[in-house]
Order: C-alpha cells, then sequence, then structure tokens
C-alpha cells in the first residue's frame, strides 16, 4: 500500500531509506577501499619477538619429540595470548595473558567437545561468548581483548572436535601456550629494567617542552591550548616493572609529580609571557631533562649543567606575572636535583608513596567489584556496550546457523570473522571488513606458497611460521591489512603440519571470510550503534566536570588558606577524563555519515570551547597558592587574599559558572536550545567593583586589598575567558538546535 502524500514513513521505511542512504555515501566516496596509513611509530620489534618465541617454542618442541600435533595445539594457546601480551604494562600484562589463558582453556573444552556431540550444541555457546565478549568493552581495551580470545578459541576448537578425553588434553595445552607467553613477559622485566618508566617520564617532559617551545609559533588565535597531561607516564609509574628498585621508583613517582606542577606553571606564565622570554629557554631545558631521563648513565653530570642553565634564566621585573615566572623556575630547579639523586641508593621512599604490595592485595576486591558493576551496567539495550554484546551475539549465533546449515568445511570461520570484523562503532566496522578480506585473500595465496616448503621439510615449515607469525604481532598495530596477510599466511601454514591441505583451508579461510564479512555489515546496518547519542552524553559530562572544576578553582583562588586541593585535583583528573572521551566521540562523529543535529561540526565547535575553559581553570589553579606575600591583592595569607565582599562576588560567579555548565549539559541532553544562562557578565563586573571599592578603602573587609590599583590581572583574564567561553558554548547550540535539520 503506497504512502499518502505527507504520511510519515514506517519505521521500517525509514531504516531502510537511512541504510540506503548509508551504503550510497560509502561506496561514493570510495572509503571502503581505504587500507589505513602504515605507522613506523606503533612497530614493536622487541614485543613481536618476544611473542614469536612463544608461538615458536611449543611448535619446536612438538617436532623434536615427535608429537607435533600437541605442540600445535599448545601454540593454538600461545599465539593469541601473545596479541594479549601487548596490553597493559607490567603486572596488569601478565595479569590480562593468565586471564586470557585460562578462559580459552575453558572455551576449547567447550568447543572441543560441543562440536564432537552436535555442531548445533555449539549455537547457545557461541551466544554466552560473544555476549560476554562485546560486555567487556565496559572494562576497556585489555579486557576486551581478553574476552575476544575466549571466542576465538572456542571456534578454532570448534573447528577440531574431539571426544571429551582428547580435548581435556588440548585444553591443558592451550593453557600451557597461554601461560608461556606470560612467562617470557616476566623475564622481560630482567632485561628491560626501568626502561620503559625512563621514557614515559622523558615523554611527559619532552611534550612539555615541545608546548613551552611551539606556544608563539601558533598563530595568537590557536595559544588556547594547555600543555598536555603526563598521562602516559602515569599508567606506566602506576604499574612500574617489578624488578626495579623501590629508590627509583620512589624517585620516578616524584619526577612525574613535578611534571604536573611544571605543566600547571607553564600554563600561567604562558597566559602573559607575550614575547616568549620565559618560555622558550625553558622549553631547552625541559627537553635536555628529557634527553637525560632517556640516558642510562650522567645523571649528575647532566643535572649541575641543567641546574647551571637555569640559574642564566631571568625572570623580567616587575611585571604583575612575576610569581608565576619565579614557580615555574622552582619547579624546574626541584625536577632537575631529582633527575641527579635518580640512580642513588640512600633513601628509605615515604610510606604509602609506592602503593605497596599490601595495598595492591587489598585493592583488587574494590577494583573486581568495580569491574562487576560496570558489567551489570552495560547489560541491556540502553548502553552502547549492551547493544553491541547483544547484536555480536545474534550476528554470531546466525552465523553458526549458516556454516552448519551450509556445511561449509572449515565453516567456523564465518563466526571468526564475524568476532573480529564486528564492532562497537561504525568506522571500524566498515573499514575492518574490507581489510580483513584483502588481507585473507593476500594471505590464502601467501600460505599456500609457503606451505610448499612440506616438501623440503616439516623443520623449514615450522621455521616459517615463527617468521611469519612474528611478522604479524609486529605489525598488528601498525597496519591491519597486513597484519591479516600474515595471519592468514600463519593460520594455513598451522593447518597444513596436521595434516589439513594449503589449497583446501585457503579456499575455505577466503569463503568464510567473505560470508562472515558480509553478515557483520548486515548486522551492524540493521541496528547501528551511531556515535551521536554517546557523543552528546560525552560533551554534557565534559561541561559539568569542567564547571565543578572550575568553580573548585575559583573559590581556592578567593580563600587560599582554605582550598582543598585535593578535591581540586580530583575534579581536574575527571575533568581531563571527560576532555579526552568527548574528543574521541567528536573524532568518531567526523568517520561517521552526518546524523544532524548532533553531528561533528557541532561536537568540534564544543570540544574547542570547552579547552578554552580547561586552559582558563588551569591558568587561575597555578595561581593558587604560589602568591608569595606582600604582593599586593597576590598576597597568599590564608583566608585573607580577597576582601570578604569580593570573595562573596568571587562566589557568586563561581555558582554562575555552574549553573551554566549545567544549562549546557540540559541542552545537550534534550537537544533543544539552552535556556538563557546566567548573567556572568554582570557578575565578573561585580567582581572588579568591590575590588576598586577595596582599593579605594571603602568596604575593605579583611581583605589585602591595599595598595593595589586595577583590577586582578589572572582573575580578570580567567573570568573574561569563562564569561565568553559559556556564552559561545550557548550560541553554538542555539545555532546547531534551533533551526530545522540543526544546522
Amino acid at each position: 500500500m503506497m504512502l499518502m502524500s505527507g504520511e510519515p514513513p514506517s519505521p521500517f521505511a525509514a531504516w531502510f531509506q537511512a541504510a540506503r542512504r548509508t551504503l550510497a555515501a560509502e561506496i561514493a566516496h570510495g572509503g571502503w577501499f581505504n587500507f589505513g596509513q602504515f605507522r613506523w611509530a606503533d612497530v614493536n620489534v622487541g614485543g613481536a619477538l618476544r611473542a614469536g618465541a612463544g608461538v615458536i617454542t611449543p611448535l619446536a618442541l612438538g617436532l623434536v619429540t615427535g608429537h607435533l600435533e600437541y605442540g600445535v595445539f599448545a601454540a593454538l594457546g600461545a599465539l593469541p595470548a601473545g596479541f594479549v601480551s601487548f596490553q597493559g604494562v607490567s603486572r596488569t600484562r601478565v595479569s590480562a595473558v593468565v586471564l586470557a589463558a585460562v578462559g580459552m582453556a575453558v572455551a576449547t573444552f567447550i568447543g572441543g567437545a560441543a562440536g564432537y556431540s552436535s555442531q548445533w550444541l555449539l549455537v547457545p555457546a557461541i551466544v554466552v561468548f560473544s555476549y560476554l565478549t562485546g560486555l567487556l568493552v565496559t572494562l576497556g581495551q585489555r579486557f576486551m581483548v581478553v574476552g575476544l580470545q575466549w571466542s576465538i578459541q572456542l571456534m578454532i576448537a570448534s573447528g577440531i572436535p574431539l571426544a571429551a578425553g582428547d580435548a581435556a588434553v588440548r585444553s591443558v595445552l592451550v593453557l600451557a601456550g597461554g601461560l608461556w607467553q606470560g612467562a617470557l613477559v616476566v623475564a622481560s622485566w630482567a632485561i628491560m629494567r626501568g626502561g620503559r618508566e625512563r621514557s614515559a617520564l622523558a615523554s611527559a617532559y619532552r611534550a612539555l617542552s615541545e608546548y613551552a617551545a611551539g606556544f608563539y609559533d601558533r598563530p595568537p588565535g590557536a595559544r588556547q591550548g594547555q600543555p598536555p597531561p603526563p598521562t602516559f607516564g602515569s599508567d606506566v609509574l602506576d604499574d612500574p616493572n617489578p624488578l626495579l628498585s623501590a629508590q627509583a621508583r620512589y624517585r620516578m613517582m616524584t619526577l612525574l609529580e613535578q611534571a604536573e606542577r611544571i605543566r600547571l606553571r607553564l600554563a600561567a606564565v604562558a597566559a602573559y609571557d607575550s614575547d616568549g622570554s620565559l618560555l622558550k629557554p625553558a622549553a631547552r631545558v625541559l627537553d635536555d631533562l628529557a634527553e637525560a631521563l632517556e640516558a642510562r648513565h650522567g645523571h649528575r653530570e647532566r643535572a649541575a649543567a641543567l641546574d647551571r642553565a637555569l640559574e642564566t634564566i631571568a625572570v623580567p621585573q616587575d611585571v604583575p606575572w612575576q610569581w608565576a615566572g619565579e614557580s615555574l623556575l622552582g619547579e624546574m630547579r626541584a625536577a632537575v636535583r631529582l633527575l641527579g639523586r635518580l640512580d642513588q641508593h640512600d633513601i628509605e621512599p615515604a610510606a604509602g608513596s609506592l602503593a605497596p604490595g599490601g595495598r595492591r592485595r587489598g585493592a583488587w576486591r574494590s577494583d573486581l567489584a568495580a569491574a562487576l558493576f560496570s558489567l551489570r551496567a552495560g547489560i541491556g539495550t540502553s548502553t552502547e556496550a549492551g547493544r553491541h554484546a547483544l547484536r555480536l551475539a545474534v550476528v554470531a549465533a546466525i552465523g553458526e546457523i549458516v556454516a552448519v546449515a551450509s556445511g561449509l568445511p572449515h565453516g567456523y570461520w564465518i563466526v571468526l570473522t564475524i568476532l573480529i570484523v564486528l564492532r562497537p562503532d561504525y568506522t571500524s566496522t566498515i573499514y575492518r571488513s574490507v581489510q580483513r578480506a584483502a588481507g585473507t585473500v593476500i594471505g590464502a595465496g601467501l600460505g599456500v606458497a609457503t606451505a610448499l616448503l612440506l616438501h623440503v621439510g616439516t623443520a623449514a615449515v615450522v621455521a616459517a611460521v615463527g617468521v611469519t607469525m612474528t611478522i604479524a604481532y609486529a605489525v598488528f598495530a601498525a597496519n591491519y591489512l597486513l597484519y591479516a596477510v600474515f595471519l592468514t599466511d600463519f593460520v594455513v601454514i598451522l593447518l597444513a603440519l596436521i595434516g589439513q591441505t594449503a589449497e583446501q583451508t585457503a579456499v575455505t579461510r577466503l569463503v568464510g571470510t567473505a560470508v562472515g564479512g558480509a553478515l557483520a555489515l548486515i548486522g551492524y546496518l540493521a541496528w547501528p550503534s551511531w556515535g551521536s547519542e554517546p557523543a552528546q552524553q560525552k560533551l554534557a559530562q565534559l561541561f559539568e566536570a569542567l564547571g565543578c572544576y572550575v568553580s573548585l578553582v575559583l573559590r581556592a583562588y578567593a580563600r587560599p588558606g582554605q582550598a582543598d586541593m585535593a578535591a581540586i585535583h580530583s575534579a581536574e583528573l575527571t575533568a581531563r577524563r571527560a576532555r579526552a572521551d568527548a574528543e574521541a566521540a567528536a573524532d568518531r562523529l567526523a568517520d561517521e555519515p552526518p546524523r544532524p543535529p548532533v553531528t561533528a561540526r557541532l561536537a568540534y565547535a564544543l570540544t574547542g570551547t570547552a579547552r578554552r575553559i580547561a586552559h582558563a581553570g588551569l591558568t587561575l589553579h597555578a595561581a593558587v597558592g604560589v602568591r608569595p606575600a606582600g604582593a599586593g591583592h597576590h598576597a597568599a595569607v590564608p583566608g585573607q587574599c580577597l576582601a570578604a565582599p569580593m570573595r562573596a562576588s568571587v562566589d557568586r560567579f563561581a555558582d554562575g559558572v555552574e549553573a551554566s555548565a549545567r544549562v549546557i549539559a540540559g541542552s545537550l541532553l534534550i537537544l533543544k536550545p539552552p535556556a538563557d544562562l546566567p548573567p556572568l557578565r554582570e557578575m565578573q563586573k561585580a567582581i572588579f567593583s568591590e575590588q576598586r571599592g577595596s582599593a579605594d578603602g571603602s568596604g575593605r573587609g579583611d581583605g589585602s586589598g591595599s595598595g593595589s590599583t586595577g583590577p586582578d590581572p589572572v582573575l580578570f583574564r580567567c573570568t573574561d575567558e569563562f564569561t565568553d567561553a559559556f556564552d559561545s558554548a550557548a550560541d553554538i547550540l542555539r545555532r546547531h538546535l534551533g533551526g530545522e535539520g540543526g544546522e
């Protein structure tokens, strides 16, 4: 029945039209054939050699002992555990490998025994494992990779069905292969003692140097960015090499904390050092400090040279920001002194400073409870992870039904492809499908050619397997297409070792990959998880977090002696994470077909405005607690920094910032233009009216405003930035949400 003119289309018709437009747009711009760039920086040679050795060792042992099939089964456990061994840092890396090995052993037994009894018994097992794999996305990349290996091992085991007794033996071999990869990770601790931690610290200080050196090379309109937080260094030093000495860990953690303090001071100096007279020489010292951290020897000599270099840097006199410059140099001198003592063994770390083993052992219960809470929260269709888990389970089950009903040899490749290709987001699903298909075609041909080495001897094939898998590990993060090529080559050769012809394996893998990739694409397009919904939530969370952080910093600036610096630091971390999430969501939107009103253009505009708020907040944060006594309105006397009436005005402005943030967040959540914001500009004027009154001697209260003429330069500039940024965010939302179509 045709729709009458003006009658709205049915939900099915609306979905069909949207899916058709999506496919047409993708085919038109040719992105299906984007095989990605090769990222040399992501090639991990050391890790690839370690993981490759983990795969080749059981194969070699099986060959030597005359039980090659046992070596193949152990290698099938070491193979996915090798990929897991790239997740985490030190202890977290080993725990991930162990968790993966245990889960793979269980999945191997279930897959082999169920496949031996009836292939139809695999369908409920696939549903359970696939759903759990999708749900583990809520716990982060490390656990997502672990869960994926469980499901993959289930399918691999189903391809070689065995009776319960033999399946148990194979599961033990898979467990042994996985644990062997964990043992190699532990062995690497002795080889790379301190190297990863030093590199992390050097990266943090070099990022600060690049910020300071390049700040004035950017056009004035692009100088709103703040110094990058030392996130990578924090991840590494939170999970340090267990063989690193306690003193070294203590000093490295202190150096990381020092980098955070330098970051705050740089933000304050950058707001006022118009010609770079302080930032540029500071950048050179920070870069030299990073090089010294990466070096193995000569710390004392390097530290002495850096200390002499710092003595030659002078802060301009009689400038309003002199306090910030002196504070920056002081923090840098402290970092240089820590560098000079990095390798000394003459101190005992402060109690509780290293997160000792007792606290680590006690924390696992709370970590487990938090993980279970996250998993429970992700169940259902109201969350992105829950929808992805259900979609993955349904599509994987359909793939298994197709494989069993069609009688396709090695039909488990269909489900394997679905598990690997079907991702929570649109872009990864689309491009992984194409890249995996292309890689499979090339890798299958390469595998058939490599299998010809069987005519030379089994040892030559085992050696070829080791080389192939090592290359696959090395390029896994650099280019997915190349990874798929070498992984396919490895699988074809490995199955040839246990008697399956390479030609048959190659053909069935090609067919299975094509069918699985098609089902994954159809499944995603039938029930897509577009980035617009999580993006609007993450943008709303960003503004709420920034409002809380800025409010705390404003109140602390007015009352430095009463400031709760721990609460401010916690709020800053929350805002920093929220900004990273929102910017990642904006990048994801840019890779998807536009779905107004939440578009990449809107997301980028709001995250740019949020960066302005964050930078101003960071500048004000840097000013809290570093203002020297006797500096007029910069005096840091507890409770007396600002006069009582002025403190009340600052409090009202802080309340207005929080209220403005809630208005912006509420507008994003309901996708309607925001209501009027609190009058931040009038509140800002009231602050400086009170300050002028204190300077004139009227309404001084207990203030330290005597001797001050004109507005506080730090407070004036930051509150002006807050006011303009929130007004800009509201205007952006009105333009994007006010008209039809959202643009």
